[in-house]
């Protein structure tokens, strides 16, 4: 299963350099423009890793890396900036995030993403408001009347992949025709798979009544 990571920086450009050099390492990018935007998508994607900017507009990425200590004890952070700062290093290192001075695409980047993926993984534990379950094998859905399949479910939402011609609505309904299931849901984010041009997408269940609710928890509990 591909890495999910956030990507947290103001700046569109560098935004878009990174997200590029991400995916075609082999991970699933989840982008935020802002503190507020990366403190929202926290909450509902669960990354396996977080990378910030420590120029975040009126912010800095040092307040996303004080979030993730008091919020998210297991996730890693990985704090970029222009240049070295040793006071800014003391102090992302001191909140338990490591420092990496742009560029990126430096040979000691990527191995550094793929190791901090790799211990968040072996020290994970199920302190996700959802745990989240990985399907044995991918189900057959429909999202919008088009087909796609889950890879991972939640009592909060979910995580699937569609062909690489689809695009994915904000707002859609799900369907499981093989469980009798049919859920509302919100797109939280996409990325595009470089091996295949398949889209990935999480998204998060939409609170549609207790019977809706209930359904969607059976079906994660029997999946």
């Amino acid at each position: 299963m591909p890495a999910l990571i956030l990507l947290v920086s103001s700046d569109p450009s560098a935004r878009h350099r990174t997200d590029v050099l991400l995916s075609e390492a082999g991970h699933l990018v989840a982008s935020a423009s802002s503190l507020q935007q990366a403190k929202r998508l926290l909450g509902t994607v669960y990354p396996d890793l977080v990378i910030a900017d420590v120029r975040l507009d009126a912010f800095n990425g040092l307040h996303i890396a004080l979030r993730c200590r008091t919020d998210h004890p297991l996730l890693p952070v990985i704090i970029t900036h222009d240049a070295a700062d040793p006071m800014l290093q003391a102090e992302a290192q001191r909140l338990g995030a490591a420092f990496v001075v742009k560029p990126l695409e430096n040979p000691e980047f990527l191995p550094r993403v793929k190791d901090a993926i790799e211990e968040h993984r072996r020290r994970q534990q199920p302190i996700r408001r959802w745990p989240r379950k990985q399907v044995g094998r991918p189900l057959d859905a429909e999202l919008a009347a088009r087909p796609a399949q889950i890879c991972e479910v939640s009592y909060g939402g979910l995580r699937l992949v569609m062909g690489d011609e689809q695009q994915v609505p904000k707002v859609f309904d799900l369907r499981v025709p093989a469980r009798g299931l049919t859920v509302r849901m919100r797109s939280v984010w996409t990325s595009r798979s470089p091996e295949n041009d398949q889209v990935w997408c999480g998204a998060e269940l939409i609170d549609g009544g207790a019977r809706e609710t209930t359904g969607w928890r059976e079906f994660v509990d029997a999946t």
